[in-house]
């Protein structure tokens, strides 16, 4: 890419230089060869080799292997990660977290805690709820590397043609996906997920949240998804599949990406998605839209405020590692803010560290950085929970129940709530 060239003659200033110079962390000692693992996700636009090439020049000593997560969503990634840790397996040093799972793991003891490398002058220069997210008790167990919020991504150049703005509510939204529609036939309206992962709990959360609902109460311990506000919800996202028809054929099945690529093959009005998708649609070389994309909050129902899931990606170090110490400094200087931003300039990794974040060559490649920022405050996180995966994965199961017509929205709530309930109350 064009901006590698300079980023790698930037490096080269640097990387003899021990990693404590850098961030945290230390070069290892001569005589300790070692080879680390890293578990990340798909190296779309392949700098990994690089970013290998730059840890192993600084430390000459250790060999650096890239390990890429199970395609399928986070759950699979999750469950990969859990069946690994729950054996006490030593093959992966540093993982990526989704910003949902430290709860969960910190209290199973498959974390090591990074507080010494970590300091909370450090902390401060990161995203304030995933350093939240990350601690407990006054330990930190990951540094922050992948800022992530939903969006909603749209073609300019259809809502031009249309005399359309960007709708700032849901049923607007579907007005002017069926329009477009009616004007481009074949085209999608929207593209979303409904496929039982992480990302239709998302779906669900942002369109009940814009309804003014609550899935639990404030402590955690009470059920609120048997609401009205709910059932109002998952019937829009009924309705959108079946009587309006503006959702992609499969939308039940279809994993996140796959329903990317409609999007960027340009086959689609709208799409939700994460930040990475901006530089999917501008940047790859396999983009059909380039330079006919906008991106917006997300859009809510009539007299609520906008609302977005809060999402992000953690490393965080295996306490099972052979080469625990390796590991964590591996960790710190993969959090780092220099290759936060080698990554932002080259790829479609958003920086958690703010200056990064803020600087201006990131905003000069990613101009919407800026406004992202703007609304970021919208970000609400999922319940926080050591049995999160465990409540989502049963009330996912029910939602996709009464997403196909195979059971009533009542019913399937209240089968979730039947079997949630005596989890959330122990």
């Amino acid at each position: 890419m064009k901006h590698k060239l300079v980023f790698l003659a930037l490096f080269v200033s640097v990387l003899f230089i021990p990693v404590t110079a850098l961030f945290a962390g230390g070069a290892q000692e001569a005589d300790a060869r070692v080879t680390l693992t890293y578990y990340e996700h798909a190296d779309r636009f392949n700098i990994a080799p690089t970013i290998n090439e730059m840890y192993m020049e600084a430390n000459p000593n250790v060999t650096l292997e890239f390990i890429q997560n199970p395609e399928g969503g986070a759950d699979r990634v999750h469950d990969r990660l859990v069946t690994m840790l729950a054996a006490r397996d030593s093959s992966v040093d540093i993982m990526l977290l989704d910003v949902i799972w430290p709860p969960e793991f910190i209290a199973a003891g498959w974390l090591e805690p990074l507080t010494a490398s970590f300091t909370p002058e450090m902390q401060a220069e990161y995203v304030p709820a995933m350093i939240d997210a990350l601690s407990y008790e006054g330990d930190i167990y990951g540094i922050p590397t992948l800022n992530d919020v939903g969006h909603l991504y749209y073609r300019t150049d259809l809502l031009d043609e249309a005399g359309k703005e960007a709708p700032l509510y849901w049923p607007d939204l579907v007005d002017t996906a069926l329009g477009v529609m009616d004007e481009n036939p074949g085209m999608i309206g929207f593209v979303n997920t409904y496929f039982p992962d992480q990302q239709l709990m998302c779906n669900y959360l942002e369109y009940l949240w814009g309804k003014g609902g609550e899935f639990l109460d404030e402590t955690g311990t009470e059920i609120r998804f048997e609401s009205q506000e709910s059932i109002d919800t998952i019937q829009f996202m009924k309705d959108m599949m079946d009587e309006w028809q503006i959702l992609q054929p499969g939308v039940m099945t279809m994993g996140l990406d796959d329903g990317r690529q409609i999007f960027t093959e340009g086959q689609a009005v709208f799409h939700r998605n994460w930040n990475y998708v901006w530089a999917m649609s501008e940047m790859h070389e396999e983009s059909q839209i380039r330079g006919r994309v906008g991106v917006t909050k997300l859009p809510t129902f009539e007299g609520e405020d906008h609302y977005t899931a809060l999402g992000g990606w953690s490393y965080t170090v295996n306490p099972f590692s052979q080469n625990v110490e390796a590991a964590v400094d591996l960790a710190m200087w993969m959090g780092s803010p220099e290759i936060q931003k080698f990554r932002a300039i080259e790829s479609d990794r958003t920086p958690t560290h703010l200056p990064t974040l803020r600087d201006a060559e990131v905003q000069e490649v990613h101009p919407v950085y800026a406004e992202w920022q703007a609304y970021a405050d919208t970000a609400r996180a999922r319940p926080r929970s050591p049995f999160y995966t465990q409540i989502s994965d049963i009330f996912q199961r029910d939602l996709q129940r009464a997403l196909g017509g195979d059971v009533s929205i009542e019913a399937a709530m209240a089968a979730a709530a039947s079997e949630i309930r005596p989890i959330i109350e122990r």
